[in-house]
């Protein structure tokens, strides 16, 4: 079960890395403004809200794991 919460933890540390890069790019869109053959906001966007779905999934596999193994411990006790 250890191996699933730093697997979990790991996840959603890379996937808001992730996410900050995209939004750093979208910021940089905004400030730059280059040609519109240049721009593809639609995919920024699809990016990011992979991103956000990445950390969602990965901290419900972290609260997943932990109940599991507090039930573990329940038991056990």
């Amino acid at each position: 079960m250890i191996s699933a919460v730093s697997i979990s933890s790991g996840g959603m540390a890379l996937a808001a890395q992730h996410y900050a890069e995209a939004a750093k790019d979208v910021i940089v869109i905004g400030t730059s403004l280059p040609s519109p053959t240049q721009i593809s906001l639609s995919g920024m966007a699809l990016e990011l809200i992979a991103n956000k779905s990445d950390v969602s999934l990965n901290a419900a596999v972290m609260r997943s794991s932990l109940d599991v193994e507090k039930r573990v411990l329940d038991i056990l006790v």
